[in-house]
């Protein structure tokens, strides 16, 4: 099987292709790819990418003999793509995985757009010319398979229906929301139109693997556990609310599953944990403990998160953005401007922990039990029964050892940290020092 993949770089695809090289032994790749903004070139890029997979030394070196890079401008015509290759894709691709996306919650609606909605739409004109080819070269049907989000939703106040074919997205919760709720209408009108084989895949809050506790981006939950860690969260809201985070190798082998095992061609796959979801004070409480058990910087002092009423929770953060702003704007120093880019940012985030987001899934939960060999998320808690037994065990501590063991992907430097806490490991020699 061909396949035409974008996103490559980012936290879900290379977890996809990796499954789909041990589920689809005659794989070939077009990779979508492009320079990154540090001008690194696409090969190393690729090779970057290549080289953090969870795979032997041989399949590595097959995948790069079963792979063809395709450089690209989402900017341009035919995504710039040389013409020569553009024909070759067109006549030689069967699937079509799109999963690029840029997944920042505080970007400008004007830059976000084109990424997220009118790559999908040149995603799409890709698609309906290869489409075309197949049809008049009496090939079977292509297909493609967009990755978009569960929060494409935007707010609700209850729990957030399964409505395929239809879509009824609440206020987005920030740009990114907005514009991939822009592409499912986009995509969802194409199948309409043409009954196009179109799969559109829902993840929740992508996390770590559940086997390894392992992720390559450290976003959303993982920013508020570290502002726990670091003392910087003095006070949350919302307890009681509902986080529904879904492990990347659940999320990646659904996807490929369905790709390679070509018997699931149009509607729409929600990845989510449900009426499981984990609640946010379950995540701190447990992270607390562990945290102050294993923290690996002595004389450190991890302080316990208030929670207290949404009201004065929101409140507090416009005192402290707005604190910040008129300190940049007065003095012009840096440090202030990036607090207050970097509350923005948290702000983004908040919907996420702080409102009311319950996913509906039985539908869903049936698409993956017949066209799977997966079954629900496992969950990230503990599960007990009415007896108070444990049922089933979550993988939240694999989560908090990779945190601790990669310092949050490097953004916490441990021996800085323990400088900082040198001056109050040792109170009684100071305090005899100065009777002295």
């Amino acid at each position: 099987m061909n396949y035409f993949i974008t996103g490559i770089t980012g936290t879900v695809v290379p977890v996809i292709v990796e499954d789909l090289i041990r589920k689809d032994k005659d794989a070939f790749f077009y990779f979508a790819i492009r320079k990154d903004s540090k001008g690194n070139d696409i090969q190393d890029r690729f090779k970057a990418v290549v080289e953090s997979l969870n795979l032997d030394k041989a399949s590595k070196l097959n995948l790069y003999k079963q792979s063809k890079l395709v450089d690209i401008d989402i900017e341009a015509d035919k995504i710039g793509i040389e013409p020569d290759l553009y024909d070759e894709l067109v006549k030689n691709s069967e699937k079509i995985l799109h999963g690029a996306a840029d997944v920042r919650f505080d970007q400008p609606y004007e830059a976000i757009r084109m990424p997220n909605v009118v790559f999908t739409q040149k995603i799409y004109e890709l698609f309906a010319d290869i489409k075309k080819y197949r049809k008049t070269a009496g090939k079977s049907d292509a297909t493609l398979y967009y990755i978009s989000t569960g929060y494409a939703y935007g707010k609700y106040n209850k729990m957030i229906p399964e409505d395929y074919p239809e879509f009824h997205p609440g206020k987005p919760d920030n740009t990114y929301a907005q514009t991939k709720a822009e592409a499912k209408i986009f995509i969802l009108d194409k199948i309409k139109q043409h009954n196009d084989r179109i799969v559109i895949f829902e993840p929740t809050i992508i996390g770590g693997s559940a086997k390894t506790g392992k992720t390559k981006t450290y976003n959303l939950h993982y920013i508020v556990i570290m502002l726990g860690y670091l003392g910087k969260l003095p006070f949350l809201t919302s307890h009681k609310n509902q986080l529904d985070i879904v492990p990347v190798d659940w999320v990646a082998a659904i996807i490929s599953d369905i790709m390679s095992k070509n018997e699931f061609h149009q509607g729409a796959i929600r990845m989510a944990s449900g009426k499981d979801a984990v609640t946010v004070g379950f995540l701190h409480d447990k992270g607390y403990d562990f945290y102050v058990t294993n923290d690996p910087v002595p004389g450190h002092v991890i302080p316990k998160i208030r929670f207290v009423p949404r009201w004065f929770f929101n409140s507090m953060v416009q005192v402290q953005k707005r604190f910040y702003q008129m300190m940049y704007l007065c003095t012009r120093i840096k440090r202030y401007r990036k607090l207050f880019k970097g509350i923005c940012l948290l702000e983004g985030y908040f919907p996420y922990i702080t409102g009311y987001k319950v996913f509906e899934n039985s539908k869903s939960l049936a698409l993956i039990n017949k066209y799977t060999d997966c079954g629900a998320a496992p969950p990230l808690q503990d599960v007990f029964d009415s007896n108070g037994h444990l049922v089933q065990k979550g993988y939240y501590k694999k989560i908090f050892v990779d945190t601790l063991e990669t310092g949050w992907g490097g953004m916490v430097d441990f021996k800085r940290l323990e400088k900082k806490t040198e001056p109050f490991k040792s109170p009684q020699a100071a305090y005899s020092a100065t009777r002295k």
